[in-house]
């Protein structure tokens, strides 16, 4: 009788392999199949529109405040979130200003237009620097994402609209 068969000499590497491939194709399975982003153009109450310089954009690090939905979170909250997170501000969301798709994948971006309530730009991990521009001019930054220019055009047709009625009914 054989009380013990002789180890293979790499037998401790299969279970970690299959149990590492197992839980990378749980990982997987599990990823939205579409993701929802975010995008807010944000006004101060002299109405001018706040850019940030974003750390991880290297060709346009200019831009509006923008992010992606959580699991089971409304545009709005989210939008709410990552003015939060990327500014350290308090915003109240307004209406949506477009809604459009992504070229590069399954994803649409939902963009509103936004006020600040309070505070003061503080930077974070996803952006360094913050500039309050006046949307009429057309003195925008150099390096400005050019997708935002005319989601910035756009907000500012709204923008009167929705400033006025929130004065009046706040």
């Amino acid at each position: 009788m054989i009380d013990s068969l002789p180890e293979h000499p790499r037998n401790h590497r299969y279970p970690y392999a299959f149990g590492y491939l197992a839980n990378a194709l749980r990982h997987w399975a599990n990823l939205p199949r579409f993701s929802i982003g975010v995008s807010g153009v944000l006004f101060g109450p002299d109405g001018r529109v706040l850019l940030l310089r974003h750390t991880f954009r290297h060709r346009h690090p200019w831009g509006i405040i923008s992010g992606c939905t959580a699991t089971r979170e409304q545009p709005a909250d989210a939008l709410r979130r990552e003015i939060r997170e990327e500014t350290s501000m308090e915003a109240t969301i307004g209406p949506i200003l477009t809604i459009r798709s992504d070229p590069r994948g399954p994803s649409l971006e939902v963009v509103h237009i936004a006020r600040l309530v309070s505070g003061t730009f503080r930077p974070s991990a996803e952006t360094s620097d913050a500039m309050w521009v006046d949307p009429a001019s057309d003195l925008l930054p150099e390096g400005l994402h050019p997708t935002h220019v005319p989601l910035i055009r756009a907000a500012v047709e709204v923008w009167p609209t929705w400033h006025a009625d929130k004065e009046a009914n706040p």
